[in-house]
C-alpha cells in the first residue's frame, strides 16, 4: 500500500508542478493598512476584493520594559480604547477568507528585545491581547515582523514563543517583511528557524537588490537567494504601490507584468505581491492592475482545453504540490475514534463528516453517522465541541451529503433551493431549533453523489454558494468518480463554484491504478 501511494503521489506532484509552472501561479496580494486615515476603513479594505492578507500596522512600541502601544495613524485612539470598534471589521475580513495580521515594529518606532525572557513576555502580551489568550474578540490570525530598527537579537526567540501558542488551538501565523539585502540585518536569524509561513521581502528603498530602470538583474539575483535559502512556505515580492510610497524601487505596472513577474513566478515558493500601502494603492490602482494582468493570462490559456482544464482543477484536487494536504472521511465506523481524536492526530487538513444520506424530493433529511451517535434522539449535538476543536486547529470540517448507500435526489430547482435552505439553517450559518450537530457552524458541504439522477445538483451548488454573501464563506467540495465527466455531478462541477474536488480513483478499473500501470490513471488525471 505504501509503495502504491508513493508511486501515485510522485506522479501527481510531478505533474502538478508542471501545470503550476505553466499557467496557474497567479499568487495573492498582501497589503499594509493603518498608517493613513484617508485610506478607508479596514472593512472597506477587505470588501474591495483585492487582498488576501491585511497587515494592521503598527504596534511600534514594545519590549525592554516598554508599555506596548498601538498606533493606527489617525484611524482610532488606542489610548482611550478607541480602537475596539475594529472588532467587527476584523471579523468581516476573516469571514471573507482574508487573514488579518498585527504588524509589529515599523520604520519609526521604539522597540527591541533585551533577552529571551523579554521575548517570552512580549509573546505573552501579544497572545493575550490580540490572539487566542484570555478570549479576546476578535482573534487575529497572526503576527507580522516588520522589524526595521533596534538590534537583531531575540526575534528568533519571539518567533518560537509565538509559534508555541499554535498548540493551544487556532494556528498562529507568522509573517515577516525583511529588507531585500540578504540576510536581513534584523530578522535574518529568526527567518532561519523555519517558523514563518509567509515572507514579504521589501524590494524597495534598497538599491543593491531592487528594480532599476528596466534592469531586473539585481532583483532577480536577490529573489533567487531568498527563495532558495529561507525555509518559509511562500515568499512575496514586496513593492511600493506608487512612486510616492517609497524613496526608490517602484516598478511601473507594465514592467512588473512583462519583465519582473515572469522572471520570478516559476519558483514554487512564489506567493504573490506585498504592497505598501492601502492609501497609495487607492491612489494608483496598482493592485487592480496586477489582478487584471493575472486574469488576462488565465483567459489567454483557455483555447488549449486540456491545459485550461488542468490549470483550473490543479488547486481543487486534493493532492496539491504546495500543501500535500490530506482529506479524510469520518463517520461510517464506530471504531474509528471520535471526531476530536481524528483532528488531534495532526494528519488531516479536511474532515468530511459522512453522511447526510437522506434528503430531497420531500424526504425528511436524516444524518447517518454509523454508530457514533443517534440523530433520532438529538444524540449527535455533542459533536459541536469536536467540530470547534477541529476548526481551531485550522482544519475545515465539511458535511458530506449522499454517499454510496442513501436515499436522495433533487426533483426540481425549487427542491434544490429547499435542500440548500435546510443545510444552511441546520449545519451552516443559519438558525434552527433542531440543529443535528449542535451550534457549531460547519465550513461547507461535500457532494458525494453516487446515485439517483444528475439533475439539479448545479442548482444546489448555486444556492449554497449564494449563502457566502451573508458572511462566512460556504466551501463546496465534491467526490466524483474518475470516469470523465462524472455521471452525477459532472454538470455541477462545470459551474466553477467548487473549491476542492477529490476524485475517486478507485472502484473504477477504466481509470484507476492497476498492477504497476499508471497509464489509465494518468490519462484520466
Amino acid at each position: 500500500m505504501m509503495a502504491f501511494q508513493a508511486t501515485i503521489l510522485f506522479f501527481l506532484i510531478s505533474f502538478l508542478v508542471l501545470m503550476l509552472a505553466t499557467c496557474c501561479n497567479a499568487g495573492g496580494i498582501a497589503i499594509y493598512w493603518g498608517q493613513n486615515d484617508e485610506e478607508g476603513t479596514l472593512a472597506e479594505t477587505c470588501a474591495a476584493g483585492k487582498y488576501d492578507f491585511v497587515n494592521v500596522a503598527f504596534l511600534p512600541k514594545f519590549g525592554n520594559g516598554r508599555r506596548p502601544m498601538l498606533d493606527l495613524g489617525g484611524h482610532c485612539d488606542p489610548s482611550g480604547n478607541g480602537c475596539t470598534g475594529l472588532s467587527s471589521d476584523i471579523k468581516l475580513c476573516q469571514a471573507k477568507g482574508i487573514k488579518v495580521m498585527l504588524s509589529i515594529g515599523g520604520g519609526a518606532g521604539f522597540y527591541s528585545l533585551a533577552s529571551s525572557d523579554d521575548a517570552r513576555q512580549v509573546a505573552t502580551y501579544l497572545w493575550n491581547n490580540f490572539l487566542g489568550g484570555r478570549s479576546p474578540t476578535p482573534v487575529l490570525d497572526g503576527i507580522d515582523f516588520d522589524i526595521e530598527g533596534g538590534t537583531g537579537e531575540h526575534w528568533d526567540d519571539l518567533a518560537r514563543y509565538l509559534s508555541g501558542y499554535s498548540k493551544k488551538g487556532k494556528k498562529v501565523y507568522l509573517t515577516a517583511a525583511p529588507q531585500c539585502p540578504y540576510p536581513d540585518a534584523w530578522v535574518g536569524n529568526a527567518l532561519k528557524t523555519g517558523l514563518f509561513d509567509y515572507v514579504w521581502v521589501q524590494f524597495y528603498n534598497n538599491p543593491p537588490c531592487q528594480y532599476t530602470s528596466g534592469d531586473i538583474a539585481s532583483l532577480e539575483d536577490a529573489w533567487k537567494q531568498w527563495t532558495s535559502d529561507i525555509p518559509a512556505n511562500k515568499i512575496f515580492l514586496g513593492l511600493p504601490a506608487s512612486p510616492e510610497a517609497a524613496g526608490s524601487g517602484f516598478i511601473p505596472v507594465n514592467d512588473l507584468t512583462s519583465k519582473v513577474l515572469p522572471a520570478i513566478k516559476s519558483s514554487s515558493k512564489y506567493g504573490g505581491v506585498m504592497l505598501w500601502s492601502k492609501y497609495y494603492d487607492d491612489q494608483s490602482g496598482y493592485s487592480s492592475s496586477i489582478k487584471s494582468h493575472d486574469h488576462q493570462i488565465k483567459m489567454a490559456s483557455k483555447p488549449a482545453r486540456p491545459l485550461a482544464f488542468f490549470c483550473s482543477m490543479v488547486l481543487l484536487l486534493i493532492v496539491t504540490v504546495d500543501a500535500g494536504g490530506i482529506a479524510i472521511y469520518w463517520g461510517q465506523n464506530g471504531n474509528e475514534g471520535t471526531l476530536a481524536e481524528t483532528c488531534a492526530t495532526g494528519n488531516y487538513d479536511f474532515v468530511n463528516v459522512a453522511f447526510l444520506a437522506t434528503f430531497g424530493n420531500g424526504q425528511t433529511p436524516m444524518i447517518n453517522l454509523a454508530g457514533h451517535c443517534d440523530p433520532y434522539s438529538n444524540g449527535c449535538t455533542g459533536l459541536s465541541s469536536d467540530i470547534k476543536s477541529c476548526q481551531e486547529k485550522g482544519i475545515k470540517v465539511i458535511l458530506s451529503i449522499g454517499g454510496g448507500a442513501g436515499s436522495y435526489y433533487l426533483s426540481s430547482a425549487e427542491d434544490a433551493k429547499q435542500v440548500a435552505t435546510y443545510l444552511w439553517n441546520n449545519f451552516l450559518g443559519g438558525k434552527s431549533s433542531s440543529r443535528p450537530l449542535g451550534d457549531a457552524v460547519l465550513d461547507g458541504i461535500d457532494f458525494d453523489i453516487e446515485g439517483g439522477t444528475n439533475q439539479h445538483w448545479d442548482d444546489l451548488a448555486r444556492y449554497l454558494s449564494g449563502y457566502s454573501k451573508r458572511g462566512k464563506k460556504v466551501y463546496l467540495t465534491a467526490a466524483p468518480q474518475c470516469p470523465f465527466p462524472d455521471a452525477w455531478v459532472g454538470g455541477a462541477l462545470k459551474t466553477g463554484l467548487f473549491d476542492y474536488v477529490w476524485v475517486q480513483f478507485y472502484n473504477n478499473p477504466p481509470c484507476q491504478y492497476s498492477s504497476g500501470n499508471i497509464g489509465n490513471l494518468q490519462d484520466a488525471w
